[in-house]
């Protein structure tokens, strides 16, 4: 996918959310007075932020500075003691109409004076401050978890700092330095706000070294880029697992490029580097198989949950463990492809040939004769389900990029078909047991993998309905 490519898909996204937004915007508007509540005013700003950064996303500026500046004025609401009367309400209704003037003309491909609108808003703003007091100098604390009834800083990490994730994923694949230095810009400029707010000095940290990065490399924008993905999605990843102390911690590589003069760097260094990019990669890439899974190309008929693309995500990392350590692939070559293709093509005896070999090197050494023939019969085979399913998604997922034509419909099916013969064979065997299910939470790895990929989720989360379904999330190939 090319570059304009990209971009209008970024804007057909834009258009088929922004409604939706806004329709939230005013309904919070209409009803705040008569319900003003810590939970009401959060979603409003919600709202706001997920609008501010869609609009960045594609350079509407407009939509993007009115949002922002109404983004900020509602942390005020979150004073419960503000009465919120009449007059305010119709000047927020005011910003509300300017967002709408705005959308409504991209949707229409109309031309409208901008600078008039944005001076209009400007004096709605003015107004709403005289009312109000200044708010950007108010020392209002955010709302706490009791108080808006759910883990604000796990709604936040899992929804607003997805989609500053989501953006450094989408700005990457330009290789644009422009691009690449305003997104980074944006994306700090929200994640120091919440870092600072949330009290979270690791994240503060990663994000103030992103920008002192820039400052003092200029030249390597997509190495800090790669860099700023992956110390962002740790620290989304220490933090839904309940830092709430630190909040992620920053990476060496990262933390020497935000030095004012440059270490030089030694081989093992370079290496350790060259590693971090690529391991950036291959997350940029499970990034976007994480959203080809939710989206309506694999499931039509059923939601695929958040805990299911965790599961996958597990079962992949798995698989790379093995090919590093017992295949040994180029480190360029770890990525998604290599779990369908061998040598330029959709290979199913490939997948038969690695997937029996990486189920023997589960095996665990000291397993009596009994356990083995168990493993055998029930267990391996439900473990080789699992991971043929999630084969036969990346081969889905892959198929529908430029980049892999070869994998055609015939494979897929073929492919499917092989799933489903084994899910039969399964099916005709003892079932395993309960704590069984949880097979890749519970394995222990040989020693000289060294994996510090899978993490435990505490509960079986494979679709059950897979057992008893024969197509596996669609009705085509």
């Amino acid at each position: 996918m090319n570059d304009s490519q990209i971009q209008a898909q970024a804007y057909s996204y834009f258009l088929a959310e922004a409604p939706e937004l806004l329709q939230t915007i005013e309904q919070e508007i209409l009803t705040l007075p008569h319900e003003h509540t810590t939970a009401k005013v959060h979603n409003l700003m919600r709202a706001l932020h997920t609008l501010k950064g869609a609009a960045a996303n594609v350079g509407l500026a407009t939509i993007e500075r009115i949002a922002h500046d109404f983004e900020d004025l509602t942390r005020v609401f979150y004073d419960l003691d503000v009465t919120i009367d009449l007059s305010i309400q119709t000047l927020l209704l005011d910003g509300y109409s300017g967002l709408h003037e705005c959308l409504t003309a991209q949707i229409n491909n109309r031309e409208i004076n901008e600078l008039a609108i944005i001076e209009r808003i400007t004096e709605t703003l003015e107004q709403l401050k005289l009312k109000l007091g200044d708010w950007s100098e108010a020392d209002i604390a955010l709302p706490t978890s009791i108080e808006l009834g759910f883990d604000i800083i796990a709604s936040i990490f899992e929804t607003t700092i997805q989609e500053q994730i989501d953006e450094i994923v989408t700005v990457i694949a330009t290789q644009d330095p422009s691009q690449i230095k305003a997104c980074l810009c944006s994306v700090t400029d929200i994640c120091v706000s919440l870092a600072e707010s949330f009290e979270l000095p690791g994240f503060l940290a990663i994000n103030q070294a992103i920008i002192a990065a820039i400052s003092h490399h200029p030249t390597q924008l997509d190495r800090i880029a790669l860099l700023a993905l992956v110390n962002i999605q740790q620290a989304q990843t220490d933090v839904l697992a309940g830092d709430r102390i630190l909040g992620g911690t920053i990476c060496a590589e990262l933390a020497n490029l935000a030095r004012s003069t440059a270490v030089v760097a030694d081989v093992a260094q370079i290496e350790a580097i060259h590693q971090i990019e690529i391991v950036a990669s291959g997350e940029a890439e499970l990034t976007g198989f994480q959203a080809f899974l939710m989206s309506k190309k694999f499931r039509k008929r059923h939601e695929f949950s958040t805990d299911n693309q965790h599961l996958f995500n597990q079962i992949i990392r798995l698989c790379w463990d093995w090919f590093r350590h017992e295949i040994q692939p180029h480190p360029t070559q770890l990525n998604l492809e290599i779990l369908v293709i061998t040598q330029g093509v959709a290979d199913l005896d490939y997948i038969r040939h690695w997937i029996g070999l990486l189920l023997q090197g589960l095996s665990t050494p000291n397993d009596d004769i009994g356990d083995i023939l168990q493993q055998q019969s029930s267990l391996y085979l439900y473990r080789q389900c699992c991971i043929y399913q999630v084969v036969f998604a990346v081969a889905k997922y892959l198929a529908g990029t430029e980049a892999y034509s070869q994998i055609v419909p015939e494979f897929l099916t073929e492919l499917r078909l092989d799933l489903q013969t084994t899910v039969n064979t399964y099916k005709q065997q003892s079932p395993i047991t309960a704590n069984e299910r949880g097979w890749i939470d519970r394995i222990i790895l040989p020693h000289h993998w060294t994996s510090i990929s899978v993490m435990p989720i505490g509960e079986d989360l494979l679709l059950s309905e897979i057992w008893d379904r024969t197509d596996f999330g669609n009705s085509e190939d």
